[in-house]
């Protein structure tokens, strides 16, 4: 237990600090922690950050209320998602927002969506030769925008299709990175980021023709933008075009690339255990429905300690709006931003023994709870779209599996690089399609 003031504070200059988390999060976090402990600070642009990969701090967290803080993405992401984003947003607008938006993708609606999911993803595996060379992220990318334009948009028209896809695309493609992490540059008067408000127009455009064509037509759909217009809060109010919109532009940005990373990240790691790999198929031998696949052990734990190793998401961040305490003699004031390192949490070894190594297993003897197991963040703010995010996950893996033998055409691992809040692999795992059944 240890006083603000007491806590280690790494020497050296704060701003390459803060670009060594940002670049290499988990050389950062293994480092330090090695050297100060699972929690110290560092004092950069007049601010007190608070590292932290302590269970007890990130267990209490978790377990705070929505109104004990607000987060971080108020400042990094509400120009680019919007200011109604369930990501910006705390307190009462938050809770209400999680009530409105979790039926939509959990549950009995996120099963109703398996059967689309399926048919997505047999006919991007069905249209891989042998021979072809592929990158990972590349397949992945294109299977998620699949099932974000079928379950999330209600796409069926090829001449909306390539519209929309060419849309997201450049939503996701030509986002500046630099001004998630440098908020002042969010300004027109940034020519990257004035193009990128030029795309975002072109979507908003194309989600008011939507809007108006959903409105007029005769019953309703089971996407989650019809779903999204026919709900309603507690008070019986609708959400307006302006909210609807920002909670699209967040299950698109923030869902779309972390799970073809996932993607990406497990079939790199599954192929470079043969062993891991061959167990999987016999798990998955015979004909499964997307919601028995839901249900296999041994993928699931395949998947989970893929996200251990390399979480795509790296820290959650806190700000607390009064006095809070992280421990007996720890705690944190408005004035102090508390950091959670997940790096350093999935890399503890009094929690993962050997957490370099990629032992699915360990899933499978112990399940941790959610305050030392955090790829999705957890608490009143974990991730909404979690769920969805493994079950589109492990249909691709399991279609995938079944019926394509895969080879890595790296000896080496694909090192991870920074791609904007998340971590991906640098050259998107490069592969070879061996055979095909």
């Amino acid at each position: 237990m240890t006083a603000l003031h007491e806590l280690p504070t790494p020497p050296g200059p704060a701003l390459l600090k803060v670009l060594e988390y940002g670049f290499a999060p988990r050389t950062f976090a293994l480092r330090h922690a090695r050297r100060y402990g699972r929690t110290f600070r560092v004092r950069s642009f007049g601010t007190d950050t608070i590292f932290t990969a302590d269970p007890e701090h990130v267990r209490r967290l978790f377990a705070a209320d929505s109104d004990a803080f607000s987060t971080f993405s108020v400042v990094t992401l509400r120009g680019l998602l919007g200011a109604r984003s369930v990501l910006v947003t705390s307190g009462g607008v938050h809770k209400r927002q999680r009530k409105l938006l979790s039926p939509p993708l959990t549950g009995a609606r996120l099963r109703a969506f398996g059967a689309t999911m399926q048919e997505l993803a047999e006919r991007r595996v069905g249209e891989l030769r042998r021979g072809q060379h592929l990158r990972a992220l590349d397949l992945g990318t294109d299977f998620t925008l699949d099932v974000i334009l079928r379950t999330v948009f209600g796409v069926e028209g090829a001449e909306e299709d390539v519209e929309l896809r060419t849309l997201l695309h450049a939503l996701v493609r030509d986002l500046p990175r630099i001004a998630i992490f440098v908020p002042q540059l969010q300004h027109r008067r940034f020519p990257p980021w004035s193009r990128y408000l030029a795309i975002q127009q072109r979507f908003d455009q194309w989600l008011a023709r939507k809007l108006s064509e959903r409105r007029a037509r005769a019953g309703a759909g089971d996407d989650v933008l019809s779903l999204l217009l026919a709900a309603r809060f507690d008070d019986g109010s609708a959400m307006d075009d302006g909210e609807i919109r920002d909670q699209l532009l967040t299950l698109l940005l923030a869902g779309h690339e972390t799970t073809s990373i996932t993607l990406a990240s497990c079939l790199e790691r599954i192929h470079r255990h043969p062993a891991v790999c061959e167990r999987l198929r016999t798990e998955l031998s015979g004909s499964h429905t997307p919601e028995e696949v839901q249900r296999l052990a041994y993928l699931s734990a395949v998947i989970d300690e893929t996200l251990r190793i390399d979480p795509v998401v790296t820290d959650v961040t806190r700000i607390p709006k009064q006095s809070f305490a992280l421990d007996q003699e720890l705690t944190v004031t408005p004035k102090q931003l508390v950091l959670v390192l997940i790096e350093g949490l999935h890399h503890d070894p009094e929690l993962y023994p050997e957490p370099a190594s990629f032992r699915p297993e360990r899933f499978l003897e112990r399940r941790p709870p959610p305050h030392e197991f955090a790829p999705f963040g957890g608490g009143v703010r974990r991730c909404l779209g979690a769920a969805f995010s493994d079950y589109e996950t492990k249909i691709m893996l399991a279609t995938l599996l079944r019926q394509v033998d895969l080879r890595l055409l790296d000896a080496e691992a694909d090192r991870r690089i920074r791609r904007n809040i998340t971590m991906g692999p640098r050259r998107g795992v490069r592969m070879q399609v061996e055979a095909t059944r």
